[in-house]
C-alpha cells in the first residue's frame, strides 16, 4: 500500500517525465514528499527508489545531503536560522535565543501543537541579510526580534 494518494502518485510520476533523464526530477519529487509528509520516511525513499529505478541508498544519499529534507516530521512552519560565519557575526545566536523563547522549544524541536519547528542551519547563501532566516524554505530576511515576532504571529 502506498503512502501517497492517487493524485500525489500522479504528481510524483510526472517528475520522472519532466526532464530528459528521469533522475533529474528526483529533487523536485523529494520536495513534494517533504511538503506532503513534513519529512522523507524510509517508506517514501523505498517508493521513490522504485519510481525512479534507483537503488534506495541513492535516494537516501540525496535526501540526507540537502538540509531541505528531514527524516523526522517537522512543524507545519519550519523556521531556520543561518549559522554561517557572516550570520554568526551578525547575531545568529541572539536570533536563536529569541526563537527559543518565542516558540518555547529548542533548536531541532517542534512545538507540541506541531505548528512550528526551529533549526540551526548551515549557510543559506544570504550573507547580506544576516542573520538570515527562512520559513518553509523561503528567505524572510535578517532574523531581528521584530521579524521573529511578526512572523510567528502571522503564522499562528
Amino acid at each position: 500500500m502506498s503512502a501517497f494518494t492517487p493524485e500525489q502518485v500522479k504528481v510524483l510520476e510526472a517528475w520522472t517525465k519532466e526532464y530528459p533523464y528521469p533522475v533529474m526530477g528526483l529533487i523536485e519529487a523529494l520536495r513534494q514528499v517533504q511538503d506532503w509528509h513534513r519529512c522523507v520516511t524510509d517508506a517514501d525513499e523505498e517508493y521513490l527508489a522504485k519510481l525512479f529505478s534507483l537503488p534506495r541508498t541513492r535516494i537516501h544519499e540525496v535526501a540526507t545531503f540537502f538540509p531541505a529534507f528531514t527524516q523526522r516530521p517537522t512543524g507545519r512552519h519550519r523556521i531556520g536560522v543561518c549559522q554561517g560565519l557572516s550570520c554568526s557575526l551578525a547575531g545568529a545566536e541572539h536570533a536563536c535565543r529569541c526563537l527559543e523563547k518565542k516558540l518555547g522549544v529548542r533548536a531541532g524541536e517542534t512545538t507540541p501543537d506541531g505548528r512550528f519547528s526551529f533549526e540551526r542551519m548551515e549557510c543559506l547563501g544570504a550573507c547580506d541579510q544576516g542573520p538570515a532566516l527562512i520559513v518553509n524554505d523561503e528567505l524572510k530576511g535578517a532574523a531581528t526580534e521584530e521579524l521573529i515576532e511578526k512572523l510567528t504571529e502571522e503564522l499562528r
